[in-house]
C-alpha cells in the first residue's frame, strides 16, 4: 500500500473509531430518539438542554453518514 493509501486507511479508521466512541457515550439518548423522535421529551427525560440533544443526534447522523461513505469508498 502506498503512502496515500495508508493515510486514507488511517483516516477511515479514525472516523469509524470516533463514531463508535461517540455512540457509546450517547447510546441512551440515540436509542430514545430512535424509539420516539422528539427533542423536547428526550431533553426533559434526560435533564438536558434541547440544543444539546439536537447536537448529539445531529453528530450521530453525521457519523453514520461518514461511515457509509467510507464503506462506499473502500468497496471501489
Amino acid at each position: 500500500m502506498d503512502t496515500k493509501g495508508k493515510i486514507i486507511s488511517f483516516l477511515h479508521a479514525f472516523f469509524i473509531i470516533k463514531k463508535e466512541d461517540f455512540y457509546l457515550s450517547n447510546k441512551s439518548i440515540i436509542h430514545d430518539f430512535k424509539k420516539k423522535p422528539g427533542l423536547y421529551h428526550i431533553a426533559k427525560k434526560r435533564r438536558l438542554d434541547v440544543e444539546e440533544v439536537y447536537n448529539i443526534i445531529k453528530t450521530h447522523d453525521i457519523n453514520v453518514l461518514n461511515k457509509n461513505i467510507i464503506k462506499l469508498m473502500e468497496s471501489k
